[in-house]
């Protein structure tokens, strides 16, 4: 289901304390800060922000539900939390709580740098060739 323009516009106004750059995805908006996505509209005009065990029981303490899809058969989650009703009406709070979901991005960010990261090889060095012994061709 498409998000709501309307909707996506009041978010956005909601967070101007922040520079967020909504883009859409997959019938939803992704919310990105500095590159990184911190923040999900979608499912009928439902704000979600990223969470992790730093946040995740703010969210949990108000009744927000994860951020879930279907897969086949199988239902699956995502790192998201539905950004409770009263945190989305005070754009102080919201603002709070978004920029604690992008800190969440960022350390998700580069702990993947860190795993993606290719190890480098060591140069080998040349043999060491004894004393007095030549060097066959």
């Amino acid at each position: 289901m498409a998000v709501d323009g309307d909707f996506r516009d009041f978010v956005v106004d909601q967070l101007s304390a922040i520079p967020v750059a909504p883009r859409r995805m997959f019938g939803g908006v992704g919310l990105f800060v500095d590159g990184l996505m911190f923040g999900i509209i979608g499912r009928s005009d439902t704000l979600f922000f990223k969470t992790d065990d730093s946040n995740t029981p703010d969210y949990e303490a108000l009744g927000a539900e994860p951020f879930t899809f279907t897969r086949g058969e199988e239902v699956r989650s995502m790192g998201y939390h539905t950004v409770p009703a009263e945190i989305l009406d005070d754009p102080e709070d919201l603002a709070q709580w978004a920029e604690k979901a992008i800190a969440v991005a960022r350390r998700a960010a580069a702990a993947k740098k860190t795993k993606s990261r290719p190890r480098r090889k060591s140069a080998k060095k040349p043999a060491k060739r004894k004393a007095g012994t030549k060097k066959r061709p």
